[in-house]
């Protein structure tokens, strides 16, 4: 079994051989790991969200299956066509609502999930503009 190796390993000896007067590299790599550390955060949030929507989509798909059987089976039980009617009108409209709550749901759950995400990287985009004025200043005083 072979060790995974850091990608990011040549990449940061290759980077810290490059010798800039003024730049910290140390501190342009920790923003780098920083910057690679968030997008891994906004995956996982990203992933966690798609996760809980297909969950979510299949208990929707059970509890839809279960009202099926037991509408079908109110139905068999009704002889009065016109209370038939009204029962399936009944059922149709209590389908058409809980349809539409699930619906509202799902849209909530993909939303929380891409705001999740988004503000991951948008609080790292916030740090590493403020870093990188940091090492301006700093290069420009030298």
């Amino acid at each position: 079994m072979s060790e995974t190796k850091n990608p990011f390993t040549d990449f940061e000896s290759m980077f810290k051989q490059m010798q800039i007067p003024g730049l910290d590299m140390d501190a342009m790599m920790a923003a780098y790991r920083k910057n690679i550390e968030a997008v891994t955060a906004a995956t996982k949030a990203a992933s966690d969200g798609a996760q809980a929507l297909i969950k979510r989509q299949t208990e929707i798909v059970k509890d839809a299956l279960e009202q099926m059987r037991v509408a079908t089976s109110e139905l068999s039980s009704v002889k009065d066509p016109k209370e038939l009617t009204e029962k399936q009108a009944d059922l149709a409209k209590q389908a058409f609502e809980k349809a539409f709550a699930n619906v509202k749901e799902l849209a909530e759950v993909m939303t929380k999930s891409n705001t999740d995400s988004l503000e991951i990287i948008q609080s790292r985009m916030n740090e590493g503009l403020a870093e990188i004025q940091d090492m301006v200043k700093k290069v420009t005083k030298t």
